[in-house]
């Protein structure tokens, strides 16, 4: 009887994210301001500095350095939780 509970269909194991992506998608939620959430979001759309840049009306090595800037922030706020969970 155990073994059948062990193996019991669950569909939220289809739902539930990995704790690291969660953490990721908690951190541009709560802790970037509008400007830099908008610009992580929009440079994993293009994923070109160039790209972006010409969307934006920026330079390219602008847009390289605020994305920058972004993932240092990102990685600093996702190393603190790991840390500290």
């Amino acid at each position: 009887m155990s073994i059948r509970k062990d193996y019991e269909y669950d569909a939220s194991i289809f739902s539930e994210e990995p704790e690291k992506i969660a953490a990721l998608k908690w951190i541009i939620a709560k802790k970037l301001n509008d400007v830099d959430r908008t610009l992580i979001l929009l440079y994993t759309d293009c994923l070109s500095y160039r790209k972006l840049g010409k969307r934006l009306h920026l330079s390219h090595t602008t847009v390289a350095g605020e994305i920058r800037r972004i993932k240092a922030f990102i990685l600093e706020e996702y190393n603190k939780i790991k840390n500290n969970g």
